[in-house]
C-alpha cells in the first residue's frame, strides 16, 4: 500500500471538510444587526439674524440618527429683539418655525434676542457694526487646472483700524451658493480691497453666459466670523481638524445656532 499516496488522500479530504464546515457556519451567521444606538439630548437650533434690511428668526431641534430627514421645526415660541433702551418687539409666527418682525438693525446699537420655548429660556446680545459697502462687483476669469472659470469678484474699500469682518453670500440665478466665504481686516486694515469668490471644487454647472450673478457683502460681528470659520474648518472636517464639532455657540446649554447682527450691500450682474 501506498501509505503516502493514502495520506495526501486523507489530508485532502480534511481539508476539504474543514472549508466545508467553515463555509456553512459563515453562511448560517450571515443575518442582520440591529444596532441600538441610544437617543442624544434634543438641542433647539436657532438661526436668528437681525440686519439693516430686516428681522427673521428659525426655530427648529436636532435629530436623532433614527428621524426621518427633515427638520423638527418648532412653533408656539415667545421670541422678542429688543434694543438698547427701547421696547421689545415680538417676533410673529408666519410658517411652522419661521418667526418675523418688521424692524432692522441700526449700526453701532446693540441688541437683545430672547427666546422662551417651552420652559426654556435662551438669550444673548449682539452689537450691529457699521456698514461697509460693496464699490464694485464684475466677473474675472481665472485659470485652474488647465481650464478657464469665472468667478464673483467684489471690490471694497476697508475702513481705518483692525476689527472689521466680512461674509460674502454668491447667488447664481437665484439658488444661492453653500460655500462659506469670510474674511477679515488683519492685511487688508484701511485699505481698497478686491475679494474674489474662489471655488475649488469641481463644479457641477459652471458660470455661463446669460447667468444672473448676485452677491451680498455682510458686515459682520467678530463672533459671527468665528462661528463660519468654525463652522467651516470644524463642523465640516476640513483642514487638520481631527473630526467634526459644533462651532461656537451664543446660546449656553440646550441650544445651538447664532444671533447674527450685521448689515447688507448687494450687487449683481449678468454674465455676458
Amino acid at each position: 500500500m501506498n501509505y503516502n499516496a493514502l495520506h495526501k488522500t486523507t489530508r485532502g479530504r480534511v481539508i476539504c471538510t474543514c472549508c466545508l464546515a467553515v463555509l456553512i457556519t459563515t453562511v448560517s451567521c450571515d443575518k442582520v444587526i440591529d444596532l441600538k444606538l441610544p437617543d442624544a439630548e434634543k438641542l433647539y437650533v436657532i438661526e436668528a439674524v437681525l440686519s439693516d434690511v430686516g428681522c427673521r428668526v428659525n426655530l427648529s431641534q436636532t435629530l436623532n440618527l433614527s428621524d426621518s430627514n427633515h427638520y423638527d421645526i418648532v412653533s408656539g415660541a415667545d421670541i422678542t429683539i429688543t434694543e438698547d433702551g427701547r421696547t421689545p418687539v415680538k417676533l410673529s409666527q408666519v410658517n411652522g418655525g419661521y418667526y418675523r418682525a418688521g424692524v432692522s438693525g441700526r449700526p453701532g446699537r446693540s441688541y437683545t434676542l430672547r427666546i422662551d420655548v417651552n420652559g426654556s429660556v435662551f438669550s444673548t446680545t449682539s452689537v450691529v457694526p457699521q456698514k461697509v459697502t460693496a464699490d464694485s462687483f464684475y466677473i474675472t476669469e481665472r485659470l485652474f487646472f488647465g481650464k478657464t472659470r469665472r468667478v464673483a469678484t467684489v471690490e471694497f474699500n476697508d475702513p481705518p483700524g483692525l476689527g472689521n469682518v466680512y461674509r460674502f453670500i454668491q447667488y447664481v440665478n437665484t439658488k444661492k451658493d453653500n460655500n462659506i466665504f469670510i474674511t477679515n481686516d488683519h492685511l487688508i486694515d484701511g485699505r481698497k480691497t478686491v475679494y474674489e469668490m474662489l471655488v475649488f471644487e469641481d463644479e457641477k454647472d459652471p458660470l455661463k453666459t446669460g447667468d444672473r450673478l448676485s452677491v451680498e457683502l455682510l458686515t459682520i460681528t467678530p463672533f459671527m466670523y468665528n462661528y463660519w470659520y468654525s463652522l467651516d474648518q470644524g463642523a465640516l472636517g476640513q483642514s487638520q481638524a481631527a473630526s467634526p464639532a459644533n462651532p461656537v455657540n451664543p446660546f449656553g446649554r440646550g441650544a445651538v445656532g447664532y444671533f447674527s447682527t450685521h448689515t447688507v450691500s448687494s450687487r449683481s450682474a449678468i454674465l455676458r
